[in-house]
């Protein structure tokens, strides 16, 4: 894609005139048609000329269809790359299409018009279309006409054409970009395999189960409490196998709309339901020969788990509104911090698919019971984070160790994390005191001194720190919806929102990533 060589000799910019006339103008149309005298009524001349014009606009219209179509086929860079190029040829008189960073293109990012016209040395025009986006840059079209040729109608379809492409391309790239830039708890699972490697003998149990998973196909069923770090643990699965250089894709199935669960896993077609404009993958689909992490499994809908079971037991699925078998080639891992087989008792979970998810189960330990590894997890964890914190952090004081050690961490991973971010924002030495943790994890040393001395009661502060508890709750189970909360609390949502204003490490936790 080097456009050096064949641009230069004359820049111009298309004119105000050439712009779209306004949709109430006769002459007005999707692809812009040439702005000819307007016919007179009656004459044969004027009825060629309405046709021509007419026709020019439908032309326009198919053509940016297809392009869409195409497009949305397309499911990596090369691939759009491709349906482009091949667009320009069949649809917009084009010998070449493609994408230039502005770094290849001699107009800067700072002073750029909407188009761009240049010649060729063979006397071709050449259109360059700038668009902003990830990546920004210009979209170059090289026609096999003189430019003297070119019409506005041509041009005003190759600026649609050069959006149309910009748009789908930033999808392609955030999804192809590098996990460490998009997740970093992915990148902290590629590169941190030691942070489970404690001395622990629950961590240790774990971290010899990993490679055994790793090299298999089976579908594992990991069990833990929230933020124990059960989607690290499958990342360590799928990063530590054969399957490394493939997608992983993480389905929260709490977290997608029950009328919604199928599209998300198996696709949809055009028109298969109320909004379905175009052809979508599924995760299934998406995920190609990679692994497929269905997370919190247990809020499935009964209907879907009916689905899923056949999928998972005929390796095949079909597109909502397809009647079109495709092959499932992705391992499926599963998560949940729910009791499956009393939701089976209760008749919330299939007992069959139970059954077909669980061929392995792994427990990934919380905090609580992995003993000196806390410490160790804590200082890692204050490394990793310290080092975007524009803070020079040494270490934790021994009074901060002591409240680590001493807390229970009911949110696991997923909390420690959180208060060790908020001591750093808040504290201002070369060590981590206990001052700068969460109010209601520093008590916890108070509370320990209180058992000591019984005739010492603060119910303020011990109504507080329950208060505190009930809210973490409300917020878990509502998945961070603050006005559902505050319905499950009893309180109105303006309370609500009062109290988490109050307590800055309850704001920060609805914005903690998920496990």
């Amino acid at each position: 894609m080097n456009s050096r060589a064949t641009d230069v000799q004359k820049s111009s910019t298309i004119s105000n005139e050439s712009t779209p006339r306004s949709a109430t103008h006769p002459d007005a149309g999707f692809a812009g048609s040439e702005p000819g005298p307007r016919p007179e009524r009656g004459g044969s001349a004027a009825i060629r000329t309405l046709l021509a014009e007419t026709g020019a606009d439908v032309h326009g219209l198919v053509a940016a269809c297809a392009l869409d179509e195409a497009l949305c086929a397309a499911h990596d860079i090369a691939a759009v790359e491709t349906a482009l190029a091949a667009w320009a040829r069949a649809r917009a008189e084009c010998t070449t299409a493609e994408f230039v960073p502005h770094s290849e293109y001699p107009h800067g990012p700072g002073n750029r018009p909407p188009l761009v016209e240049t010649v060729t040395e063979e006397g071709h025009g050449k259109l360059a279309v700038a668009v902003q986006g990830t990546p920004a840059g210009w979209v170059t079209f090289t026609t096999a006409i003189h430019p003297s040729r070119i019409t506005d109608s041509l041009r005003r379809l190759i600026l649609v054409a050069a959006r149309i492409y910009a748009s789908r391309l930033a999808q392609v790239t955030m999804r192809a970009a590098p996990e460490k830039e998009r997740d970093p708890e992915r990148a902290e699972g590629a590169e941190g395999t030691h942070l489970y490697l404690g001395s622990s003998a629950a961590a240790q149990e774990l971290a010899r189960l990993i490679p055994k998973l790793a090299a298999s196909n089976a579908t594992v069923l990991l069990m833990g409490e929230t933020g124990v770090g059960k989607t690290f643990v499958a990342r360590l699965i799928h990063e530590s196998g054969v399957r490394k250089g493939e997608p992983l894709r993480v389905i929260n199935c709490a977290s997608i709309p029950e009328n919604l669960v199928e599209s998300e896993l198996f696709g949809h077609t055009r028109g298969a339901f109320t909004g379905a404009v175009s052809d979508q993958a599924g995760a299934f689909e998406a995920a190609g020969r990679g692994t497929v992490l269905l997370d919190e499994i247990g809020e499935l809908p009964l209907a879907s788990q009916a689905k899923l079971l056949r999928v998972l037991e005929d390796r095949r699925f079909e597109r909502l509104g397809s009647n079109r078998s495709l092959p499932l080639e992705a391992r499926i891992l599963v998560a949940t911090n729910r009791d499956l087989e009393a939701m089976i008792a209760a008749g919330t979970f299939r007992s069959d698919l139970f059954f077909r998810i669980s061929v392995v189960k792994a427990l990934v330990p919380p905090l609580r019971e992995r003993g000196q590894d806390l410490v160790m997890l804590a200082k890692q964890l204050l490394s990793d984070l310290s080092a975007n914190s524009g803070r020079r952090v040494d270490g934790f004081s021994p009074e901060s160790l002591e409240i680590i050690r001493g807390y229970s961490w009911p949110g696991n991973v997923r909390e420690l994390r959180n208060a060790i971010e908020h001591a750093l924002v808040l504290g201002d030495g070369p060590l981590v005191l206990p001052r700068d943790f969460p109010i209601g994890i520093r008590r916890t040393r108070d509370h320990s001194a209180q058992d000591e001395q019984p005739s010492v009661i603060q119910l303020p502060a011990q109504l507080e720190w329950l208060e505190r508890r009930a809210i973490e709750e409300a917020l878990r189970v509502a998945h961070g919806n603050r006005a559902r909360a505050a319905a499950l609390l009893g309180i109105r949502p303006a309370t609500l929102y009062y109290k988490l204003r109050q307590d800055s490490s309850l704001e920060r936790s609805l914005t903690a990533p998920p496990e």
